[in-house]
């Protein structure tokens, strides 16, 4: 009676051992399978040799194609992710190790790898949240960011993070010097955790920078500005409030002003007769809101150190600065015109709030206090774990950028030198004299 009974558990578990291979490795052996069979019809109607040789040409036919490689490839990463998923929810003391999630995609990142899983009912996100700490240690990356599917309350994203995207250093600014591109098309300034390039629509938006001095807030504007100036129908308007950081871009400017706040007052003058003549233009011809096919190029003004206009020691003429400001900004988007500003603390004192909630796109770098990072970001992202703070202070160049998504999210924006953006200037004039000569 005990040997039958150990002979019958032996064999259950020989089925549970083949069964879980066959699960796991399914897709795999399906392939060794069909390749077998095939020869094995070849090898009786032609013989052992040339079977082997027609499948072997038809294997090398056949990862010829690039979509079959491609997918593929894309088939075989699938499989040994899921494996290696399955494995690690086996050894997690949690409502996963019985209802695992389902991994229904895995791409390559340029950080690591994203598999996209798909939950099990009466389990949640906040299950999946709570074995991150052991997912990091079983897998031994570096990190493992786990997010909802926006759309879908099943599915959830989990990135493993094999490398730093951001590097050891500065990340150059990877633009093409000399090329014409379109200002209406998204611009990009650096990239974010997950290494992928994150790019900011200009038209119809306004951007705010802010952060410690020397957090990376003026570099960040000349990328801003390289890229925008490819456009040669861009107008761009320069107000430099420290009167050194511009400089370079003067030769390419509509309009320039340093610290001189009457200066600062007639250049806003000039922005806003420009902005009427185009609101006439476009009530000719019956235009709403300018955009590209329109014909007409972006007007972009670009204020470093803000608060020296706005909160000058000539309060009368800060007054008349920020009521011409706010007028530009409130109304300029529908007539293609773009304000980008830099303070190291927007606050109310220094920028009104009249002009700083017209801001849609913002930029914290590096800040002592969440309330400063707050102040950038918006009331409240710092208690719910958005905080600029939380940025080394020698992590220059690296911020958390609130966009279209709604989230702040963290990035490192390009660097560009000085050499760099002389160069850019001298490649960029040669661009324009060419595009005025009709040779673009």
């Amino acid at each position: 009676m005990n040997n039958s009974s150990n002979t019958a558990s032996f064999a259950d578990a020989l089925v549970e051992i083949f069964g879980s291979i066959g699960r796991r490795w399914w897709i795999e052996l399906g392939l060794l399978g069909s390749i077998g069979f095939v020869f094995y019809k070849l090898e009786r109607r032609i013989g052992i040799w040339p079977a082997g040789l027609v499948v072997g040409v038809l294997l090398i036919a056949s990862w010829s194609v690039p979509p079959f490689r491609r997918g593929l490839k894309s088939l075989l990463r699938l499989t040994r992710h899921r494996r290696q998923f399955e494995v690690a929810m086996l050894n997690q003391n949690s409502v996963l190790a019985k209802k695992r999630p389902t991994v229904i995609r895995a791409d390559n990142r340029p950080v690591g790898y994203r598999l996209t899983l798909k939950l099990r009912s009466g389990t949640s996100f906040d299950d999946l949240v709570r074995l991150v700490p052991n997912l990091e240690v079983h897998y031994g990356v570096r990190e493992v960011r786990v997010e909802r599917e926006v759309s879908n309350g099943s599915r959830a994203y989990a990135t493993f993070c094999l490398r730093n995207p951001f590097g050891q250093g500065a990340i150059p600014w990877p633009g093409v010097y000399g090329k014409s591109v379109s200002g209406w098309d998204p611009i990009p300034i650096g990239i974010n955790e997950d290494g992928d390039v994150v790019s900011i629509p200009i038209p119809g938006n306004n951007l705010s920078v802010g952060g410690e001095p020397g957090s990376g807030k003026s570099v960040e504007l000349s990328v801003i500005i390289a890229n925008l100036l490819h456009d040669p129908t861009v107008h761009l308007y320069l107000f430099d409030g420290k009167g050194v950081e511009f400089g370079a871009w003067i030769p390419l400017a509509s309009g320039y002003v340093g610290a001189d706040l009457s200066d600062g007052v007639s250049l806003l003058d000039t922005i806003l007769a420009n902005m009427e003549d185009r609101y006439a233009t476009m009530a000719s011809k019956g235009v709403r809101k300018l955009e590209r096919h329109h014909g007409l190029g972006l007007m972009v003004v670009v204020i470093d150190e803000l608060p020296f206009y706005s909160a000058n020691s000539d309060t009368k003429a800060s007054k008349e600065f920020n009521n011409k400001l706010r007028d530009v900004v409130a109304r300029g988007r529908a007539a293609g015109i773009v304000t980008i500003f830099a303070a190291q603390k927007p606050s109310a004192d220094t920028i009104p709030s009249a002009i700083r909630d017209l801001i849609n796109l913002r930029l914290a770098f590096r800040c002592s206090t969440k309330e400063a990072s707050d102040t950038i970001l918006g009331g409240g992202w710092a208690s719910q774990g958005f905080s600029a703070t939380s940025i080394a202070p020698d992590e220059r160049g690296v911020g958390l950028f609130l966009g279209g998504n709604g989230v702040p999210q963290k990035i490192r924006g390009y660097w560009v030198s000085d050499n760099d953006i002389f160069s850019i200037v001298d490649s960029l004039l040669v661009l324009r004299s060419r595009n005025m000569e009709g040779e673009l």
